[in-house]
Formats: structure tokens, sequence, C-alpha cells
């Protein structure tokens, strides 16, 4: 059992399934309010299913939110529970034991500047600027002595609200030309903010402001609410925030889609290639639809640099496609962009799914994006695990659609993620020199193999905790460890964080594994041990291993090292892996099925792989 229970993920429910796939197929931002409070009724109904805990706080009335948050939260199969904090007492609430009890993995912190600082918002006119300076670092200084406390209190991610700007400054046109004026105070706070938080790995910015601009600041707030109930949000805005507040636990669960499939006829460029040829298809300058296509791979090609893998899947001829991008060079898409392709008559789900073995990703880890309704009700059906995106009529309209989207969010992206799709390619030469070879052993050496293993270290955390919320196939035991949890570990005195990054004769791979010990009196425990896929059947997980024992050895006051397997629909390829290296079941530790004394220590060759290590204890 996972010792992280926020982080448990049960199967959903039928009527949660049954309800999510409802709401795959519901184009959430033509949902009126009406619709929103008929789906939460339906969710609250239902009792069993994957949590997403969120505890709101501000000195707003917020008991309007979470019904909107818990919808979208629903479309990605969970059901979002709401703490929410009294009125104000934003500090106090953070140290409440019905706040600790709760456990949240999310807190949100949303203030009105107008109800934080009232006199001086009211008095903003009268203000030198001077003292509209000091105002803005008298909230910036609030809100950080918030973010501290909250950071002591709770491991959970912090989403800090922004200050949306005000829809018209009090001295109208004017204020572009004051010193220091309204717009600018809003501004410079909203900077300040950003930056100030920039360098706490576990708070993200909640962007009200840009979700109120998006929707119009006029629909988005009504002071009429804020005189009635301390609440100034319109039921435009909360949509727009649940959506938001669901976005951000995709990235703190670490739960974004891994790869964006796409047609190409009428989706990656106008026209039928088949038909029209390569030179007759629309996409480039010169007219309004070649330049919407030409929008559309832009923004899709920024998908690629966030480290999201692209692939092909169309019903066309290979060589008509190879010519479209050989003759068409304006396309800001290459043929190198994509990391898998599927392209023939065969069935698109089928298609999809050889995307997925050749990538060695789950087919859940697939968004799929098509012009055509009846291919994308068939993918629906055949394989309801895979986002789905009908593009709309319209072409100019594609961008939005995508942005659209929640499913490719993350906390931040990494140096890894942007160099995603050059691993893939450098994984093709590798199977190409692997087929070259006539042994395993012949083709192990050759790679010319450098693992680098030692302790985490603060700024690898981003890394780790990506890989602990992604990891499945070699992960011994699945636990889903929060950023604020790994975060306590590198102070706690009892564990040890390690990590190994690897190189070989075609290129940096980066940090592949990660694995946590906890020491208990004279046993050290593996309590976690997970490696990339990327990384596996080269013999890697011994070298990993071996560097543990080693380091097990030359602590004295150690005799026994003790890990557990737990199994997972997932993670079979490390069902055998203890007792691979050395491990015996354990008759005399109930609830420890491996053991290794250190008398019987032994290191198990891997010649092949040159490793280098800096010792867990300091």
């Amino acid at each position: 059992m996972s010792t992280n229970p926020q982080f448990d993920t049960p199967a959903p429910t039928d009527e949660l399934a049954e309800l999510r796939n409802r709401l795959m197929e519901t184009d959430l931002t033509a949902l009126g309010s009406a619709d929103y409070r008929t789906f939460h009724r339906q969710l609250k109904a239902i009792e069993i299913g994957s949590e997403l805990r969120i505890a709101y706080l501000g000195n707003i009335t917020l008991d309007f939110l979470p019904p909107f948050v818990a919808v979208h939260g629903a479309r990605e199969g969970w059901l979002a529970k709401a703490h929410i904090g009294h009125f104000g007492q934003y500090f106090q609430e953070l140290h409440s034991q019905e706040f600790a009890d709760f456990r949240p993995e999310i807190v949100v912190l949303v203030l009105s500047l107008r109800l934080l600082r009232p006199d001086a918002t009211a008095q903003m006119t009268t203000l030198s600027p001077e003292e509209r300076q000091v105002l803005r670092d008298d909230v910036l200084g609030e809100v950080e002595s918030w973010v501290k406390q909250a950071l002591a209190a709770t491991p959970a991610i912090l989403l800090v609200g922004n200050f949306p700007l005000p829809a018209t400054p009090a001295l109208g046109v004017a204020d572009s030309a004051e010193t220091y004026g309204e717009m600018e105070f809003h501004l410079e706070l909203n900077l300040g903010l950003m930056r100030r938080m920039r360098a706490c790995s576990r708070v993200q910015i909640l962007d009200v402001n840009r979700v109120a601009a998006r929707i119009g600041y006029r629909q988005a707030f009504d002071t009429r609410l804020l005189h009635l109930s301390r609440m100034e949000w319109t039921e435009a805005l909360m949509a727009g925030l649940g959506q938001e507040i669901v976005r951000h636990g995709i990235a703190a669960k670490g739960s974004a889609r891994k790869c964006l499939a796409l047609d190409l006829d009428n989706t990656l460029w106008g026209g039928i290639v088949g038909e029209d040829g390569a030179l007759g298809i629309r996409i480039g300058h010169g007219d309004a639809e070649s330049e919407a296509f030409l929008a559309f791979q832009q923004r899709i090609r920024t998908l690629k640099d966030r480290g999201i893998l692209l692939a092909l899947c169309s019903k066309n001829n290979p060589a008509d496609v190879e010519e479209a991008f050989r003759l068409r060079t304006e396309m800001p898409l290459k043929p190198d962009d994509f990391s898998a392709r599927a392209i023939g008559w065969n069935p698109k789900h089928q298609g999809l799914a050889q995307i997925a073995a050749d990538l060695n990703i789950g087919i859940d880890a697939i968004a799929f994006i098509d012009d055509n309704p009846a291919e994308i009700a068939l993918i629906r059906q055949k394989l309801p695990m895979v986002e789905c995106l009908l593009l709309p009529p319209d072409p100019a309209a594609f961008v939005a659609a995508l942005d659209n989207l929640t499913c490719f969010e993350k906390a931040v992206v990494l140096a890894d993620d942007a160099g995603k799709a050059r691993q893939y390619r450098q994984e093709a030469e590798r199977m190409r020199f692997s087929a070259g070879h006539d042994s395993m052993d012949d083709y192990l050496a050759q790679l010319q193999m450098e693992v680098e293993i030692g302790p985490v270290e603060a700024g690898h955390l981003p890394r780790v905790h990506q890989m602990f919320a992604k990891t499945n196939q070699f992960n011994v035991t699945t636990r889903r460890y929060t950023l604020g949890e790994l975060e306590a570990m590198l102070e706690s005195p009892d564990h040890r964080l390690g990590m190994a990054a690897l190189r070989d004769r075609f290129g940096d791979l980066g940090i592949i594994a990660a694995f946590i010990l906890i020491e208990n009196g004279a046993r050290l425990h593996i309590d976690s041990l997970l490696m990339s896929c990327r990384a596996m059947g080269r013999g890697v997980e011994t070298a990993i291993m071996n560097f543990i024992k080693q380091q097990f050895g030359t602590q004295a006051h150690l005799s026994i090292l003790s890990a557990e397997f737990i199994p997972t629909e997932k993670n079979k390829p490390a069902a055998g892996y203890f007792a691979d290296q050395g491990f015996r079941p354990s008759a005399h530790y109930p609830g420890l099925p491996y053991v290794l004394h250190k008398k019987d220590l032994v290191i198990k060759p891997c010649d092949w792989i040159k490793t280098k290590g800096a010792s867990l204890w300091k």
C-alpha cells in the first residue's frame, strides 16, 4: 500500500468514468452556469474515485468556485474535494487542525486588493508615486509572508492568485501620463509577484488577471456582488478559473500527456495532398486560409519545445506526405519534428496503438487532433483513454482550440523536456546501431555508457519529482511523492535521495533514475527505485544497485539492506529485479519481502558501464 494516500489513484468508478467520458465529448467553454450545476450535482453523488484535494483561502467569498473546479477536474478523472477556509483567515487557517486533516495537494490563495487595502485603493489618485510604491511592496510583503508560512505548514503546491487590472483607471486616459500611475502600479505589482514567487519551486501563479482579460473585465467582474457577498467574480470568470486551477493540478500531479498525434489533410494544411498535390495544399503566406494553417503549425511547434512528442496519424500515401514536406519548405514543422508516424490506410485507432508501441508509452499518454468528426468518434469509441480534439470548421480558430486543451501542462519546462524529441532520435540511432551487432554483449560494450550516481540536490528536484509522477514500468513501488515531500526528505537525517544520469556514444540522456533510501536503526530500506524506460535493458539498473550496495557497505552501523516490490498493471519489468540482484525473501521481517545481509553482499558485474559515484552520506 502506498505511504502517500494523497496520491493514491484507485481505478475510477463506473459512474466517474461514464461522467468523464461525457465531459470529454463536451465543449466546456460552451457550458452555462446551469450546466455546471447539473454536472456538479452528479459528481456529488459519486463517492469513490481518484481525489484532487484543494484548499481555498483568501479574503473573498470562495464558496462558489469549487463546483466549477470539480467539473473540469472530473474531465481529468478526478473527484475534486474542497476545503474552504474561513473568510479572511488565510494565515490562521494554515495552522488549523481542519486544514491539516484535509491534507491538501493544492492550496489556492486569492486576495482582493480592494478588500486587502481598502483605504489605499480607494484613494489611489491622491497617493504620491512613492506612496504607491510603498503600497506595492507592502502587499507583496504580505503575500510573501503567507507563502513562507504555507511552505512550512504543508507539502502542497501553492497557487497564488495575482491581481486583476482595473477595467478603467480612475484618471481615465490621463493615467498613462502619470508618474507611476494606477495601471503601472498594478502591472508592477503582478510582475513583482511573479518574480518573487519564481524562486519557490512549490509556488505557481494563478493568473486571475489573464483569465479575466480573456473573458473581458466587464464580463468577469460584477461590483454588485462585491457589496452583497464579498465576491465580485461572475460565473464566467469562475468557469475560466476552474479550468485554470485544473491546469495547475495536471502540472502538480505530473499527469500531462506525453504525445500529440496529428492528422494531416485539413489539419496541418488545407486540402488533400493525395488530390491537390504537394504544391496545391494551402500552407504559408499569401491568403488567409494558408496563413491560418501556418499559425497552427507554429503553435504546435511550441508544444515540442515544451517536451511534448509529436506524431503523425493519417490515412494517406506515405510518398505523397514525404513530397509535401520536401517541397513545402515554408512549413514550420519538419519531418524530424515527429518522433513517430502511422501513415497508411489502416484505421486510425490502430495507428495510435502503433505510435504508442513505437514510443514505448501508454495509449493514455496520447492526445489526438483531427478535423473529421467520424474519425474522432471512432477513436473515442475504440480508445476512450485518448484525449481527442475535433477541430472547428474555421482554421483561424485552430490555435485557440489547441490552447484550450489542458492536457499538456507542466509546472516547469526542464532542459530534459526541451530535448525530448532529440532523445527519441538518438534512441532510433541506438536501435539501428544495435541491429549491426551479432550479440547483446557486443552492443552494450560498444555503447560506451557512462553513469553518474550521487545525491539529489535541490536543483534536481523538479526533474526527480517529474520522474516520480510519471515513471511506471521500471518502478518497484510506484509511490508518488509530492514535490514538498521530496523537499522534506532532503532535510531529513534518515532519508537518502539518490539519482543517476546517463551518457553514451549517441548523447546525454540526462537524469534517468532516482531512488530513496531510509535508515531505520541497523537497517537501510529501499523505499523507492525507479528508472526511465529509455534506459531499460542496458544493465544500468545493476550499476545503480551496485552503487547502493557499496554505499551500504561503507556504513558500519548498517547490517541489513531491505526492499519491497509492489506490483501494478505496468511495472512487470521490475518484478524480478531484487531477486536478480541477490536479495532473498524475508522470513523474519514481516512486510519486507526482500532482504540482503551485509555478509552476503555481492557486486554483480556490469563491466560495460563506466560508473562514477558520489557518497550519499556527507
